[in-house]
C-alpha cells in the first residue's frame, strides 16, 4: 500500500497467475468511508508490468488523473463545511491518534505539523521519534489550536473514556482534571 500526503492510497499486489505483473488499485482516501462515495464513479484498478519505470508511467497515464478527481469529490463529500469534525484519541501514554476526513486537515497535520499517515487506518500519528511526554503534549496542543483556527470541530477522547469538545476559543468545553501528556494553553486575546 502506498499513501500520499493528501491521503490518497493505492493498493499494489502481485497479479494472480502472472508472475511478471502487479495489480494497482485505488483505495478510499484516508479519513473517508463508503458513505462519502455516493454518486462518485470509482476509478478501476490496472495491471502493470514488474518494471518500475514502465509501471510508474502506466499508473500516471491510466490511473492517477481519474483517481485524484474521484478522491477530491469523496473528500469534499466528507467535509461538511464549518465545524468539520476531527477526532483525536489519546492512548494511555498521551500519544494522539487523529481521524480527519478533509484534505486541508490532512495537509496541516501531515505537511505542516509532522504527523505521519498510517496507511492501514488512514489516521494521523506522531512519529515514534517524538517520545518525551512534554513534546507529545505540546505538538498535540499545537495541532488542536491550528485545526480550530481553520474551523474544525475538535473532539479529544482519552484512554479512560473521557471526552473533551473544544470551543471556538480553544478551551475544552468540559474538563475533569488534567490530562496526562496534554496541556491546553488558552489563546491570547487580541
Amino acid at each position: 500500500m502506498t499513501t500520499s500526503l493528501a491521503g490518497h492510497q493505492l493498493y499494489v499486489t502481485p497479479r494472480p497467475g502472472h508472475r511478471d505483473q502487479f495489480v494497482v488499485a485505488p483505495l478510499l482516501p484516508a479519513g473517508t468511508d463508503h458513505a462519502h462515495t455516493d454518486g462518485v464513479p470509482a476509478p478501476r484498478g490496472i495491471a502493470v508490468p514488474a518494471d518500475p519505470v514502465k509501471s510508474a508511467a502506466l499508473i500516471r497515464r491510466r490511473l492517477l488523473f481519474s483517481f485524484r478527481l474521484a478522491a477530491m469529490k469523496v473528500q469534499s463529500n466528507a467535509s461538511s463545511g464549518p465545524g468539520m469534525p476531527v477526532t483525536i484519541t489519546l492512548d494511555p501514554n498521551g500519544r494522539p491518534d487523529v481521524l480527519v476526513a478533509n484534505a486541508r486537515g490532512l495537509y496541516e497535520l501531515l505537511g505542516r505539523e509532522g504527523f505521519l499517515l498510517d496507511p492501514a487506518t488512514g489516521r494521523c500519528l506522531l512519529p515514534e521519534s517524538v517520545r518525551e511526554p512534554s513534546d507529545v503534549g505540546w505538538r498535540t496542543n499545537r495541532a488542536v489550536r491550528k485545526l480550530e483556527r481553520l474551523g474544525f470541530s475538535v473532539t479529544t477522547r482519552l484512554a479512560d473514556g473521557r471526552t473533551f469538545r473544544h470551543s471556538a476559543q480553544g478551551h475544552p468545553a468540559t474538563a475533569e482534571g488534567p490530562v496526562a501528556g496534554y496541556t491546553h494553553t488558552p489563546r491570547r486575546s487580541r
